[in-house]
Formats: structure tokens, sequence, C-alpha cells
């Protein structure tokens, strides 16, 4: 039965390679993933090989080629260099931040744009998290690490909520909590607006309810991530994850956005 089955498989990719981002080095690994998930369009095969979710999370890594890019795919297949400090990071304007709490500029300019639109609307956004460096995240992911707990027992748990060094969208310093770092943010005055008006100043919802397994990440309602005002409307408006816009419009073109 599999052997018809991918016999099958093989005539319907054939037409699937016309999709723009199929990749043909791909098919072995297409027809594989399509056998275990029958239900998935090719389309959807296609875009989840690529992203890499054929493998486990944390398999199959790859080095981000190019981390200053301002669309960069940071996830549990794409890790930042240990080094990489972004170097036009910026404190948030102090009625928007408790702490000196940092951004790149763009996205800090465009941060502090979005909390005085907000502000004038009565509603108060405040970063209660951005740039982190990849010592910080290796501190963050391990300080609930006790003696009594294995090491692969503690990290399936924490992988759902906290990344590993070098894979956290935080050391790009294009993301920021917001606000509150529970689930009932999103039900909150803040939470409901920052979902319906975020892309309008360049931020998207990076970890959105049920897409947990493609991006790896429980359902995140304070976690923005800046891309622009054009790119975060594309993404908005595509009701995809951005791991799936950007393998489906991004991985294989350079357009002119990318480093905007």
């Amino acid at each position: 039965m599999e052997e018809i089955l991918r016999i099958k498989y093989s005539a319907e990719l054939s037409e699937a390679c016309l999709l723009p981002f199929y990749d043909k080095s791909k098919d072995f690994q297409y027809i594989n993933f399509k056998l275990n998930n029958c239900n998935c369009s090719w389309e959807e095969v296609i875009t989840f090989v690529n992203i890499g979710l054929h493998n486990e999370f944390y398999t199959n890594v790859q080095s981000v080629p190019n981390p200053f890019c301002m669309c960069v795919l940071v996830n549990k297949y794409n890790q930042l260099p240990s080094t990489y400090i972004p170097g036009d990071l910026e404190v948030i304007d102090h009625r928007f931040n408790s702490s000196n709490l940092l951004l790149r500029h763009v996205a800090r300019e465009a941060f502090e744009v979005m909390c005085r639109a907000a502000e004038e609307q009565g509603y108060h956004l405040e970063a209660i998290s951005t740039f982190r460096s990849y010592t910080y995240q290796n501190e963050v992911y391990y300080r609930k690490m006790t003696p009594e707990i294995s090491l692969d027992v503690y990290q399936k748990e924490r992988d759902r909520v906290s990344a590993r060094a070098g894979h956290s969208e935080h050391q790009t310093g294009l993301a920021v909590d917001i606000n509150d770092l529970e689930k009932t943010f999103e039900d909150t005055p803040e939470g409901r607006w920052l979902a319906k008006n975020a892309y309008r100043y360049g931020y998207i919802l990076r970890y959105p309810k049920g897409e947990e397994p493609i991006t790896g990440y429980d359902y995140e309602p304070w976690h923005f991530r800046y891309l622009g005002l054009e790119m975060a409307e594309a993404v908005s408006q595509s009701n995809l994850t951005y791991d799936e816009f950007y393998v489906r419009y991004l991985s294989y073109t350079k357009p002119t956005l990318i480093n905007n």
C-alpha cells in the first residue's frame, strides 16, 4: 500500500512543483511527509518541509546567514550566532519601558509610535522584555532547572515556552513582550487592541493560538515581532504564521523590503 501511495504522490508532486517555493532536492522528504500527513495539501506539505517540520525541533539546525536582515527568520531550526548583537540598539522611551530595555532603531521608533497611538485611545502599552543576548537567553532558558530534573524532561517542558540560546527572536532586537506574560492578556483591552492594530505599526503577533505545531511555542498573546509596515500587513493578511509566510514568499527571493 505504501508503495502505491508513493507512486500516486510522486505523480501529484509533479504538478505541485509549479509552486515557486518548491525545492526539487526535497522530493523524498515531501513524499514521506505526505505519507504521514495525508490530509495536508501539497502546498502545506511543501511549506512544512521547507520550514523543517519533517524533523524534530532543534534538529537539522541551520545557521542564520544574515542576522541583521529585518526579515530574518529565527526559530527552532534557524540559529543566530552566539556573538551576534545588533549594532543599532536603542533605549525605549521610559514612558513605555520601566527599565532600560533596548530595541533596534526602527523597531524602537515603531514601538513608541504604537504606544502613543494606543495611549491616545486610552490603552497603556509597556515593554517588559526586548533584546536579550545569547548568554542572557541561555540563563533564561535554564533558570528553572533543578538537580531533580533530567535534562531531557526539562527540555521537553521548557521548549514549549522558552527558546534555547541562539533561537530566540529577542536576540534580533526586533521582538518585544508587552505588558504581561500570561495568556489572559489576550482578554485585556490592551491585548485586544494589539491583536487588532499591531500590524498597522509594523508588528505581528509571532506565536498565534492554535499554531503550536508550526511555531513550536505555546500561544503568546504578548510577543510581537517587528517586520516593517508593508511586511507586517502582508503577513497579517495572509493568515499564516511568519514561519509559513517566510518559506512561501521570502526564502527564495530577495524582496526590496527585506533590509528596510
